[in-house]
């Protein structure tokens, strides 16, 4: 992680990025010193792999690894979207690829978030895998995809490109690769002085069913 002025900026990865057991730890472990950061600040999530933002969940660990493990797994990365989606901290993604599957959903988590143009899928596959939604991200999909869209994203399954992401309101913006993360710090920077327990006050108002989740 590394900081310019008020902005943290959290690389997620330089491979396919999914968020697996260490991903997941490492991540919450980030986050905690994020919070633990006194004063003004906001957090930027970006990529330095070449081709995916994050490629979802670790299927083939998954394949592999006892029942509870799995359910155990599978549950920290529900609760590190629900935890990004009410960080009391601006927020913004910049995604430099593919977003699939789980990695989609932690695209949704961000306040704003910002997408190459030329490269790169935001999707939600699961329709076309014989595979649900449990409520924890139907619920954030409900919270942060417009109602005619939504359809088109969890029962089609259909692949954005950045610019149609953009046009659907998935993504706030899709842009060159190059200085997409300074973009997401453009974004984020003016609202560092936002950061703090009213911001998780007002987060929380505004998702309320992901706040339910939370401290149900």
């Amino acid at each position: 992680m590394s900081r310019t002025d008020d902005v943290f900026v959290i690389d997620v990865g330089d491979d396919e990025n999914m968020t697996s057991v260490a991903w997941v730890a490492t991540m919450n472990e980030l986050l905690d010193e994020v919070e633990a950061a006194a004063g003004p600040k906001a957090l930027v999530t970006t990529s330095s792999a070449p081709k995916h933002y994050s490629n979802g969940l670790d299927t083939p660990w998954m394949a592999t690894a006892e029942n509870g493990d799995v359910v155990a797994y599978v549950d920290s990365c529900f609760a590190l979207v629900h935890r990004l989606m009410l960080l009391g901290v601006p927020t913004a993604a910049a995604v430099t690829g593919h977003a699939f599957g789980l990695g989609a959903f932690v695209v949704l988590a961000h306040d704003q978030a910002v997408m190459r143009e030329d490269r790169g899928f935001w999707n939600l596959p699961e329709v076309h895998l014989s595979m649900n939604f449990p409520p924890g991200l139907m619920n954030v999909a409900r919270s942060r995809v417009a109602a005619p869209e939504l359809s088109q994203a969890v029962v089609v399954g259909h692949r954005y490109a950045g610019p149609e992401a953009a046009a659907a309101g998935i993504v706030n913006e899709a842009l060159p690769l190059e200085g997409l993360t300074e973009a997401a710090m453009v974004r984020v920077a003016p609202l560092t002085g936002t950061a703090g327990d009213n911001l998780v006050t007002i987060k929380r108002q505004l998702y309320p069913l992901i706040t339910g989740l939370v401290d149900g």
